[in-house]
């Protein structure tokens, strides 16, 4: 894989919209100011999003915008597949120049108004409680649409499906100022399409907008490969796109190091819902990612069962659900390569909402699209040797026989068999 060297074009960019805008916030005037921001799992998806979104809107719109991470600035280690794109793109990982949530002064109201979203479409409380003023006045993302904003969000792009909200801001550049996209911010997206995409592997999560954009990005990037050699070899197909992807991905899944209460916060959504059956209940639901299963998770980390527990504690949780994705090398698909597979693990809080783990457990059960099969974790859990979780919750295990259901769209089925928003698929 053969890049340009970068230059400090981003990351001068994206430091020098930290320390205006914090110097802003000092003296009163960050309501002045844009905040792009993806959602709060933090993934390459949303950081690189947020950077190529308040880059566009800087430039294109001479709008002030800063791109902010949700995720606290003691976390970011947790995602070695970002920082290794942040630093292809030219941006001192060392000391990472992004705004992150905790780097601006806890207060009430925020000190900003103006929101624009980025692979997420809803606004989190904490950034519109006691802030009467706030509004979102741009969304580009690719998650169901919640039907929000549709009278101040310009632009408002929710395209559904989409492999990643990267490809969708790709697309505005493309469309509008395709000459204005710098090689190393053109790398940074394309960075984010692969990761989400699966290298734009053919039968997978990309779509054509997706292979749209990466070809709208690649020749524009750091990448030296010279554009005549995509006419006879697919972009999916080029070394350099499968390197890169390779890389990404094997960062992405190399979790051996980390504790579950940091598998557990690496890619984490939070909700509030509210159960059509205790309407003056709001319950917290909390969906976690995971890139390793259960067998081999476990037996490797014997706070499990009360880093779970903590977990819920901490965050006030009535429902966590932890989503394992990963591929086991004991199982071979018809290709000779690990089998992927993905698990489903709830627990409940007792005592939060009468019936709530009953219907939620059923609810998942019967959805169609998920095809949970019930698994057991006998070998790993015995209470009397000190191994499960304690009298307070109650919890179920599935495997999740459609591999290619990911949060994106177990939330929705969460939130439906909670709220009675209709039947689960």
């Amino acid at each position: 894989m053969s890049l340009n060297p970068p230059s400090t074009v981003l990351s001068e960019f994206v430091g020098n919209q930290k320390s205006d805008y914090l110097k802003a916030v000092e003296d009163g005037s960050g309501g002045d100011w844009t905040v792009v921001m993806g959602n709060e799992a933090g993934d390459l998806d949303s950081i690189a999003s947020a950077i190529a979104f308040a880059w566009y809107i800087a430039h294109v719109d001479k709008v002030q915008s800063i791109p902010l991470s949700q995720t606290p600035r003691s976390d970011l280690h947790l995602r070695a597949e970002n920082l290794y794109a942040l630093s292809l793109a030219g941006i001192d990982t060392t000391a990472l120049p992004i705004l992150c949530i905790d780097d601006i002064r806890k207060s009430k109201p925020f000190p900003s108004h103006k929101f624009a979203l980025v692979d997420h479409n809803r606004l989190q409380p904490r950034f519109s409680e006691d802030n009467p003023n706030a509004r979102v006045i741009a969304i580009v993302d690719h998650h169901e649409d919640e039907g929000l904003y549709k009278d101040t969000a310009n632009p408002r792009v929710i395209a559904v499906p989409t492999g990643s909200s990267t490809s969708l801001v790709a697309r505005l550049f493309e469309q509008n100022c395709p000459d204005q996209i710098p090689p190393e911010l053109a790398t940074l997206l394309l960075t984010g399409i692969l990761i989400d995409t699966g290298g734009l592997k053919v039968g997978g999560k990309a779509e054509e907008v997706d292979r749209a954009a990466a070809a709208f990005l690649f020749p524009r990037s750091l990448f030296t490969s010279e554009i005549s050699a995509l006419a006879t070899t697919p972009l999916h197909d080029h070394p350099d796109i499968q390197t890169l992807f390779g890389t990404l991905h094997n960062k992405k899944t190399s979790v051996s190091h980390l504790n579950t209460r940091d598998l557990l916060r690496r890619d984490y959504k939070e909700y509030t819902m509210v159960p059509h059956w205790a309407s003056d209940h709001q319950v917290l639901v909390g969906l976690a990612s995971v890139p390793v299963g259960f067998k081999s998770w476990i037996p490797k980390d014997s706070s499990f069962w009360m880093s779970t527990e903590q977990w819920m504690a901490d965050r006030n949780l009535a429902v966590l659900g932890i989503l394992t994705s990963f591929h086991d090398e004991n199982k071979l698909n018809k290709k000779g390569k690990p089998k992927h597979d993905r698990e489903q693990m709830f627990v409940v809080r007792k005592g939060e909402v009468e019936g709530l783990a009953e219907k939620l457990f059923s609810g998942l059960e019967t959805s169609e699209e998920l095809k949970l099969k019930s698994r057991s974790l006998k070998k790993h859990y015995d209470v009397k040797k000190g191994s499960g979780f304690g009298d307070s919750v109650e919890f179920r295990v599935w495997k999740q026989k459609n591999v290619d259901a990911t949060r994106k769209v177990t939330a929705p089925i969460v939130k439906a068999v909670l709220e009675g928003s209709g039947a689960p698929a």
